[in-house]
């Protein structure tokens, strides 16, 4: 059997009816694309979601169901994913993401695009603390997808600069993934492995870049990232990071932001404006003052730097 060009690895972890129902039921479109494999991943559910991902796969028999009996970590569930996936591409999608129209047909159109060296490509999106987040001020859930079902159905063609990519779906090759023997177990149940992952690409000689032609809906979950364990996770997720890459650069949302719209005023310069580009120009541009710093010099400084940013 040949493998499929993409596979899409779901990660689930409490709470089915809340996040990871909606994040399977978007995919449904996609279930008897033959290019396309998708598994889910239960990792450990304390509640009653290991029980009711086995149901939704029971009723999509496509779907490979894969349940952990503990709760492995972000890495480890998605590791055990990937190593029983058979996509040329791998897919690594948290449960907390809604896929608009369109979404996985303009993705297989990225990937076949990606030059050789491009080993990993991130969405854009409403929610990620880097440069592939979109702006629209009051913009509901209901809004991004029809916002996104445009973005997917009117392509650039276009890769932008990304320093490191946020994991919320992010599309890697399998031979680089395997190179790197998949994301490191020692972040343990989350944060930063996804930033070490980035770095750690790089170092092997790949880029990754932001892909503008696929927009995914990222829910989040600020409530979980609000908590003490979360706090505490977080904060020894990054000494273990600046451990490893002692060179790392935590950069603010607006700095990468900032640097695709360098990227777009170039293609503006070069006479390659479209109005694909234009849209999403809109959508990048509001903020740079929504994203300004707090204090006053800071704030100075800083729109002195974008002013020339058309």
């Amino acid at each position: 059997m040949s493998s499929p060009l993409l596979s899409l690895v779901v990660l689930g972890f409490r709470n089915f009816d809340v996040t990871t129902r909606a994040c399977l039921d978007s995919l449904v479109p996609w279930l008897d694309d033959p290019e396309i494999e998708v598994l889910v991943v239960d990792n450990g559910s304390p509640d009653d979601s290991a029980q009711k991902t086995a149901a939704w796969c029971a009723a999509h028999p496509q779907v490979k169901c894969l349940l952990s009996e503990s709760n492995r970590g972000f890495a480890g569930g998605m590791n055990w994913g990937a190593g029983q996936a058979r996509g040329r591409w791998l897919l690594l999608v948290n449960n907390d993401t809604i896929f608009p129209a369109r979404t996985l047909d303009a993705v297989k159109a990225v990937l076949r695009e990606a030059p050789a060296d491009v080993a990993m490509l991130g969405p854009v999106t409403n929610a990620a603390g880097n440069g592939q987040r979109l702006w629209k001020p009051g913009a509901t859930h209901e809004d991004w997808l029809q916002i996104g079902q445009w973005l997917n159905e009117n392509p650039t063609h276009q890769l932008m600069p990304a320093y490191r990519c946020d994991f919320f779906c992010i599309a890697i090759r399998r031979d680089a993934w395997d190179r790197l023997g998949g994301l490191d177990l020692d972040f343990g149940l989350g944060y930063y492995e996804d930033f070490d992952f980035s770095l750690r690409l790089a170092k092997a000689g790949y880029r990754q870049m932001i892909t503008e032609d696929v927009f995914i809906l990222h829910v989040g979950s600020a409530k979980f990232k609000a908590s003490p364990a979360a706090r505490a996770l977080i904060k020894r997720n990054k000494k273990l990071l600046k451990s490893k890459h002692p060179d790392a650069r935590f950069e603010h949302t607006r700095l990468g932001n900032l640097a695709i719209l360098q990227a777009y005023q170039r293609l503006r310069d070069e006479g390659r404006w479209t109005p694909g580009l234009q849209a999403r120009w809109q959508l990048r541009h509001g903020a740079l003052a929504g994203d300004a710093p707090r204090s006053l010099i800071k704030r100075w400084l800083w729109k002195r730097r974008i002013k020339n940013v058309f």
